[in-house]
């Protein structure tokens, strides 16, 4: 803005000074329709230097093979013995095929228009060839018909024509196998070395909720398996044979042509060109994406896991053991994996006898090389912008990897040219983004904007900005989706008081930038030097700021407290590469839709920002007309605390907790939603209770049965939110409790657990008064804290009753001494940071913690001696301890401390059957789980936790499950420190 120009928005305004200076109460009069737009004109601001990326290049980048050949949406190519041709099976409908030696092919020819012969045809999945195909022309064809159909999916064989080139005969329809059509279809074809035919098929269901159908682990269907068939044979009701060799041929109530089962959506197949192992990759849900190495009658744990993570565990599993995956893709890098084939071409020596498969979300190939029951070599090798749904490989063992968007094929090649930018600016006074750096003063162009609800940030605060190119404008599809144009970039300052309450010891920390190139975000981080006058580009793994922050409450002292700067693959965890407009997170409507102030000028910010051009006008015309802003600010005690509490949890949560957001549970936590679109309220957890009884996501009434509080108010393993913050917000914990407090409850819902638990905490404050009996008081304190939701009960007390110091101390010690690290977790906050342990955690070096040395004398102290850990009441080593779990008194003979570590860590990787965990619901609500002992007409026996027998009668029970799940908690090693865990394993390896 030119200095006249500001200077005349000045004198418009210098009659209304002294609303401008409370404009956020006056706001009747800022919203006046005569308001004047804060910004008159944008300035152009050109990206140049923040282009590309710092990052290493990967060895090989993609190029377009047969580059005159384009398909509608490909989606399976397979290959004729005889014919050096592809036959591309596009979704719609149409196969063609051409000949792969021809690399200028121009013209692919039409092999089949299926959609002409069945007209219900909704999309082809998978095409493959019979191995004798010179002698009987047959080709197999798996598609699909409209989802919901019991037999919507199926696979044909038919009759080719003996043409050139050639076609296949429509009239020639044999039907062979049919299965439940879905979002989830599988389709993919192979014949085996064996000679059989090989079919996946996916759980028939959307993509969320996961496994509608519960049939990932019931066998007595054909969803979520690989089927083999004989379809050289006929059986006596069917157009094919089930081999004999088949694992299930002789087990009641399974489909006899399962060969393996347990996937979600097992996508493309292949087999090793050499010794037939079978390879699939299997699209993940909300956290991984999976390769398997598949065995014959193996059981890949959907929908009870994806991968290792508990989905549905109360499932019963299927007839064999889950096994774990070959490797396991975290939604980090990959989103929807695709299975490829392995590399035998001479072209890439260096890839020779490499499994090559991609992910159609990230365009990320890796490669992977197996040997001697492992995988010895794993790479990633090239980040295209491909959407990869197959992969095909000629006769020479070329892989080609195949595009749906771009209808192309393309091989790896080394890397020529990269995004690689080697003047990628290291400072950002180097970016272009700030005029003055020291000042905080950003160029020309850069556009300040502002939000309604900012996220929880361990006090700290944001300064936002955007910035697009000259002469261009985001593209509104619809109220959701916002495309923004190539080399756009979000800029986000963080600041941090170091007097907390005292703005002028602001310290700014870093300044993250978002940069869209054209494809995708790519999250970068400059952390501020100490004289705060330039920030310098942090590494790709991230770092750690140290500072010592004063408090209100104590002044005189500083807490240590250390700042984490995100790695640029954590970026991703947010700010999602599944679709573009879904990782730009505060830029949307409900987030802009509010009074800006510009300078000495306030306006509605979407107005002046559809003003310039940054968005279009109907965005400002439709939030001013017929949409209400639906956030606020969380913290704003002024605003009605549903609308608060939703905005809470839409800047802290959504991001995860949406549709492919990679959170872990199904629920939705969008504030636009209605109660019932959230999935949250009334639902039981699918991640974990805590040791909650009765509880719920969100238990309407009833916080101290609500799931999602809980992980609110802790610390450690289970936090919530998930990144971005390592300080509990006392104040959201307040808003959410008081929220979830004011609901209407649910009819029928049990609370007479927490209801009880309630009257005794009232009973407690109530003696607290009038007894000064410390012993009697803290007896009161410590059966409160008997249970999870009475841990609770007493941070309330702690938050928000006035009780005394004495009081307050005696709570705090039992909170933080407590031997269970669900009640422990809760507490810890209230210790100083210097006091609390410095755990290993869930992320646990295990190459550092083996080569740490130990004691095994401090080991065998904390096997027997120390509470929480408990090794003593479930093993028993030289006549010591209890006999729940395996005798350990030899075991540093039969595992090495390697072994030993990932078997603590694990505890479920290896497990013998008869330690499988009995899961028992009864007819009372109630579910009681341990170790069968044993079970007939009579009586069901089962061993508990706490080494206690019991005996339940049939006529109670509801359900029995039994699962290949350790007793022993998963992370025990969590709440050691690095050298107490040296010291466990040390001992554990001297007993031999």
């Amino acid at each position: 803005m030119s200095a006249p120009e500001n200077k005349n928005r000045l004198d418009a305004w210098c009659l209304c000074a002294a609303i401008l200076a409370c404009f956020v109460i006056q706001v009747t009069a800022i919203q006046a329709e005569e308001t004047r737009f804060g910004l008159e004109k944008r300035v152009p601001w050109t990206t140049s230097r923040v282009t590309g990326t710092p990052d290493p290049a990967l060895p090989y980048e993609t190029e377009r093979a047969f580059p005159q050949l384009k398909f509608n949406q490909p989606l399976a190519i397979a290959t004729a013995p005889g014919e050096k041709r592809f036959f591309v099976a596009e979704r719609r409908g149409k196969i063609f095929s051409f000949n792969y030696e021809d690399q200028q092919a121009s013209q692919a020819d039409l092999f089949f228009d299926l959609k002409v012969k069945e007209p219900a045809l909704n999309e082809i999945y998978g095409i493959t060839f019979h191995p004798r195909f010179a002698e009987n022309r047959y080709v197999y064809i798996c598609y699909v018909l409209k989802p919901g159909l019991p037999e919507g999916t199926r696979v044909s064989r038919f009759k080719v024509l003996d043409t050139d080139p050639p076609r296949c005969d429509p009239a020639s329809e044999e039907i062979l196998i049919e299965w439940l059509s879905g979002g989830h279809n599988g389709g993919c074809l192979r014949f085996g070395p064996d000679g059989y035919l090989y079919i996946s098929t996916g759980d028939g269901g959307p993509a969320s909720p996961p496994d509608i159908h519960n049939a990932g682990q019931d066998v007595s269907n054909l969803l979520s398996c690989i089927l083999r068939i004989d379809v050289d044979q006929t059986g006596k009701e069917k157009p094919y044979a089930v081999p004999a060799d088949n694992p299930f041929v002789n087990l009641k109530d399974v489909r006899p042509e399962i060969w393996a089962f347990g996937f979600r959506n097992p996508w493309k197949m292949c087999f090793h060109p050499e010794n037939g192992d079978l390879w699939v990759g299997d699209v993940g849900w909300e956290l991984w994406e999976l390769i398997y190495r598949v065995e014959k009658g193996g059981n890949y744990g959907w929908s009870i896991r994806e991968g290792r993570q508990p989905v549905k565990p109360d499932l019963t599993p299927g007839p064999t053991p889950i096994l774990p995956p070959t490797v396991a893709h975290s939604h980090r890098e990959a989103r929807s994996i695709t299975g490829g084939y392995f590399y035998q071409s001479p072209r890439l020596k260096a890839l020779h006898d490499t499994y090559i498969y991609g992910d159609y979300s990230t365009g990320k190939l890796w490669g992977l090389r197996y040997a001697d029951n492992r995988i010895n070599w794993h790479e990633e090798l090239a980040n295209s912008t491909l959407k990869v749904t197959a992969f095909a490989v000629d006769d020479s063992g070329e892989v080609y990897i195949v595009d749906i968007e771009g209808g192309g094929f393309h091989r790896l090649v080394p890397i020529k040219k990269s995004d690689h930018n080697p003047e990628f600016p290291t400072l950002l006074s180097e970016t272009g983004l700030f005029q003055d750096t020291a000042k905080h003063e950003v160029a020309p162009g850069v556009i300040p904007y502002s939000i309604n609800a900012p996220a929880w940030a361990d006090y700290a605060t944001a300064q936002r900005f955007v910035a697009l190119p000259a002469e261009t404008s985001i593209d509104v599809v619809n109220k959701k989706i916002w495309n923004f144009p190539k080399d756009s970039v979000l800029v986000k300052t963080i600041s941090i008081e170091t007097e907390r309450g005292n703005p002028a010891t602001a310290y700014r920390l870093e300044t993250q930038l978002l940069h869209f190139n054209g494809v995708r975000w790519l999250g970068y981080s400059y952390r501020w030097n100490e004289t705060q006058t330039d920030a310098t580009l942090v590494p790709a793994s991230g770092d750690q700021i140290k500072l010592e922050i004063a408090t209100p409450e104590e002044p005189e002292k500083t807490i240590a407290y250390e700042w984490p700067i995100p790695s640029r693959a954590e970026c991703a965890v947010c700010h999602t590469p599944y679709q573009s407009y879904l990782s730009v997170l505060s830029f949307e409507e409900p987030q802009l839709n509010r009074i800006q102030k510009y300078g000495e000028t306030v306006d509605y910010q979407l107005r002046s920002l559809a003003h310039i051009k940054v968005l279009p006008e109907s965005v400002w015309t439709d939030a001013k007309g017929a949409r209400a802003n639906y956030l606020v600010d969380p913290y704003d005690t002024k605003a009605a605390t549903n609308s608060r509490a939703r905005s809470y949890l839409h800047t802290n949560c959504r991001h995860c907790h949406r549709n492919n957001g990679g959170g872990g549970a199904t629920i939705e936590l969008d504030a636009g939603l209605d109660f019932d679109a959230m999935k949250a309220l009334g639902v039981k957890p699918t991640q974990g209770t805590f040791g909650i009884h009765g509880a719920q996501v969100i238990a309407p009434s009833d916080p101290y049965r609500s799931v999602l509080l809980y992980r609110m108010s802790k610390l450690g393993k289970g936090r919530m939110p998930y990144s971005g913050s390592t300080i509990v917000d006392t104040r959201g914990t307040r808003l959410i409790r008081h929220w979830i407090q004011d609901m209407a409850g649910i009819a029928g819902d049990t609370t007479f657990e927490v209801s009880r638990l309630r009257n005794r905490q009232g009973q407690l404050l109530s003696d607290a008064v009038q007894i000064e009996d410390q012993e009697f008081v803290s007896q009161k304190i410590q059966e409160v804290l008997n249970s999870t939701s009475g841990g609770l009960i007493l941070l309330r007390t702690l938050d928000e009753t006035s009780i005394s110091e004495q009081m307050r101390k005696m709570i705090i010690q039992q909170g933080t001494e407590h031997s269970s690290a669900q009640i422990r977790d809760l507490f810890e906050r209230f210790l100083p940071a210097d006091q609390r342990v410095k755990r290993l955690g869930v992320k646990i070096d295990a190459a550092a913690l083996v080569a740490l040395p130990g004691d095994s004398r401090e080991g065998k102290k904390l096997f027997f001696e120390m509470a929480g850990l408990q090794c003593r009441n479930c093993h028993r080593v030289h006549q010591h301890g209890k006999e729940l779990g395996p005798d350990l008194t030899q075991i540093g003979k039969k595992l090495s401390k390697q072994e030993l570590l990932e078997n603590i860590i694990e505890p479920s990787r290896k497990i013998d059957e008869k330690y499988f965990t009995c899961v028992v619901q009864l007819r009372s609500g109630k579910v009681v789980s341990g170790l069968l002992l044993n079970r007939d007409e009579t009586v069901v026996r089962l061993k508990d936790a706490k080494n206690e027998v019991l005996e339940l009668a049939p006529k109670e029970i509801e359900s029995l499950t039994m699962q290949k799940k350790s007793i022993m908690p998963d992370q025990l090693l969590r709440d050691l420190t690095a050298e107490q865990a040296a010291h466990l394993l040390a001992y554990l390896e001297s007993l031999k």
